[in-house]
């Protein structure tokens, strides 16, 4: 089973940055 966590984190101009993690259970 993999599972997703999404994080949106802002950089120093304010720009979102959107990242997804994919790791096994």
């Amino acid at each position: 089973v993999h599972s997703k966590i999404t994080l949106t984190i802002l950089d120093d101009n304010g720009a979102e940055i959107i990242r997804d993690y994919y790791f096994k259970v």
